[in-house]
């Protein structure tokens, strides 16, 4: 029997990273200063440029990867500042009802799977989601619609009666549309990580989804 499968987008949608991620890039960014002895403004220029050579693909979302370009615990930096982390209202309970109704939980993320389980753990979100795909699991950006096509294959899912919920017109709703799932618009989101304006046009794309909310609680109406 096909599953109906909801697929979650993270930031925006069920939480608010934003002062994370900005205090987690300043933390680099401090550490680099600090151990090269230079001014913070040149350590945060040499940030902001290996970002933007890496903007529109799945590795700019990799904190991974950024420290170890620039030497720096990359773990820690997420590790001091997660009580910065701040989930949206309902954000557990919408989850536990999807749940309730039947329906498996894929978070589906272009954050990598190191970090993610570090910031859904704290939350205390884990055993909420059925399955969680992240960037580096499918090597690209959900705009691809590869966390799609994974989700629908290995948990043999059903496309016409599974959702995509999430802010971003172009990452959560247009991608999931190419495989035939019903969209969940988030009109609350549009919260951005640091460094991150060349994001901000996706959310000017035009994008039809089926539904559009303006808080996680309307959920109800729709899935029931």
């Amino acid at each position: 029997m096909k599953q109906k499968l909801v697929f979650w987008d993270w930031t925006a949608t069920l939480a608010d990273e934003s002062k994370l991620d900005e205090d987690v890039c300043r933390g680099m960014e401090e550490n680099v200063a600090k151990r090269d002895g230079i001014p913070f403004k040149e350590a945060e220029k040499r940030f902001k440029e290996h970002l933007r050579n890496l903007e529109n693909t799945w590795q700019w979302h990799d904190y991974v990867l950024h420290g170890r370009a620039f030497g720096v615990d990359w773990k820690h930096c997420q590790q001091m500042h997660l009580k910065e982390l701040v989930l949206l209202p309902r954000a557990k309970e919408i989850l536990e009802y999807v749940r309730g109704r039947g329906y498996k939980n894929v978070l589906a993320t272009n954050a990598v799977r190191a970090v993610i389980l570090l910031r859904v753990g704290y939350a205390g979100l884990l055993d909420l989601f059925d399955i969680i795909i992240t960037s580096d699991d499918v090597q690209s950006l959900k705009s691809e619609g590869k966390h799609f096509e994974y989700g629908l294959r290995v948990l043999d899912g059903d496309p016409s009666s599974s959702y995509s919920i999430g802010d971003n017109p172009v990452q959560d709703i247009l991608s999931a549309k190419r495989f035939g799932l019903m969209t969940i618009k988030c009109d609350f989101g549009q919260l951005t990580h640091y460094h991150s304006y060349h994001i901000s046009g996706n959310h000017k794309e035009l994008a039809n989804a089926d539904y559009s909310i303006s808080d996680l609680s309307e959920i109800r109406r729709i899935i029931k």
